[in-house]
């Protein structure tokens, strides 16, 4: 059957229709985008590494939106994380070009991922400059992260006889087409970064005041059912840095209780799988998928070129020339390789605006909270990056790092409001007559 014209122009009306509401009501386009995170098998491939998926369709209409439509500047707090953000971006691009003039061209999925960073930083803080907006955002994100512990229940259920292999067998069986169990990983640490940022924003009853909390250790436990070992404990210490800044010591005992019964529930519902997960040597780096050989490869191949680094892009092709059995799993390492020396030192300057900006937070009563949860968050990306490129351009910790930018944001315009409000309306008198 061949749509008639008609159907054909109501269809566009109707598009143009859904695209004008989203234009001058953002918030609903957040709530959309935060869904959409949810779903991330729903993707268009292009090529065999790279996925156009729900969010990024609109990310890259809010990308337009920002061209057309002028945001409200940023705050002090938030130019200069994204300052520095930038910097990175750019001495990135120059790398990127320069090994692609050169006959060398960086990995396309790399730059791919870099390219959606970048955009996501430079729309997300611009367009999430209301409370409203915020609040959206976090509910999206919410809904998101419920959709996708949904379907990791319902692909364990559909791979039941394979999963009970080995607990690698398992975290594979849990994850997507399009999303391997770090990326989950990554997905329950941004999910509980939200309703961090949800505890703080609706915390208006006694109610919300539990239920956020009990979402953010729900979202803690996904990549611990899933056996995402480094992850899982980036996110709990995380976790205990936040209570433990914030002063709440019985929710500290209270988080630790429920880490012990995982534990305690893992080794009884399959011995075999939470045995092959918890045998890790330290000493030896049995247990830890290779981490040390990776490591050690990572490190010979810096030892090359310690100062100028191999080229964006160019740590997979190097590795590989190399005789590795590929990625360093190492963000610092990773930089290192590819920018060199002073990339890693530029690098680690982006984390630490992060830092600063918390911590500036953290010391004004006002903002305690929103400050400690950004220091918390910035500590679990530290730690998590030491066994993955958690840190460099990733496309969910970006996420998470950008909603830390908001709330920055927010705090600061606040406080410029309170300034202002607490100026002294002073009384003029007429002009003296002089005799």
């Amino acid at each position: 059957m061949v749509p008639s014209l008609t159907f054909g122009f109501e269809a566009v009306m109707t598009i143009l229709v859904v695209l004008w509401v989203l234009c001058i009501k953002p918030e609903y386009g957040l709530f959309l985008y935060g869904l959409t995170l949810g779903f991330p098998d729903v993707a268009l491939p292009l090529g065999t590494t790279i996925n156009i998926r729900l969010d990024d369709g609109v990310m890259l209409f809010f990308l337009l939106r920002s061209v057309l439509w002028t945001p409200a500047p940023l705050a002090a707090g938030q130019r200069k994380i994204l300052s520095w953000q930038v910097v990175l971006f750019s001495v990135c691009v120059f790398s990127a070009v320069y090994k692609f003039a050169s006959g060398a061209p960086p990995e396309a999925y790399v730059t791919a991922k870099m390219i959606g960073c970048a955009a996501i930083l430079f729309v997300l803080p611009r367009l999430v400059q209301s409370e409203r907006r915020l609040r959206f955002l976090i509910v999206g994100l919410l809904c998101g992260g419920i959709a996708l512990a949904i379907q990791i229940v319902q692909h364990l259920g559909a791979n039941s006889a394979e999963a009970t292999k080995n607990f690698q067998v398992y975290k594979s069986a849990a994850a997507f087409t399009t999303w391997n169990p770090n990326t989950i990983g990554q997905a329950a640490m941004l999910a509980v970064f939200t309703a961090g940022v949800g505890w703080i924003g609706f915390a208006g009853s006694r109610v919300a005041r539990i239920i956020w909390p009990c979402f953010a250790v729900g979202f803690a436990l996904i990549p611990a059912m899933m056996f995402v070992r480094g992850t899982s404990l980036s996110i709990a210490a995380g976790f205990v840095l936040f209570l433990c800044l914030s002063r709440r010591w019985k929710w500290v005992l209270l988080f630790l209780a429920v880490c012990v019964a995982v534990v305690l529930y893992l080794r009884t519902a399959n011995r075999t799988l939470a045995d092959g997960a918890f045998n890790v040597d330290l000493t030896t780096g049995e247990g830890l998928s290779d981490r040390y050989a990776r490591w050690g490869s990572a490190i010979q191949a810096i030892e090359r070129n310690p100062f100028l680094g191999q080229g964006f892009g160019q740590e997979w092709s190097y590795l590989q020339n190399a005789g590795s059995e590929g990625r360093a799993h190492d963000a610092y390492l990773t930089v290192w390789i590819e920018l060199g020396l002073g990339g890693l030192l530029l690098f680690l300057a982006t984390i630490v605006q992060f830092f600063r900006a918390g911590w500036s937070l953290y010391v004004n009563p006002r903002y305690q909270m929103q400050g400690a949860l950004i220091v918390s968050l910035i500590f679990a990306l530290v730690l998590d990056s030491f066994g993955l490129s958690t840190l460099y351009w990733e496309k969910l910790p970006t996420i998470a790092m950008s909603l830390a930018v908001v709330v920055v944001g927010l705090c600061k315009r606040m406080d410029q409001e309170v300034e202002v409000s607490e100026i002294p309306t002073l009384s003029y008198e007429p002009f003296r007559q002089h005799s």
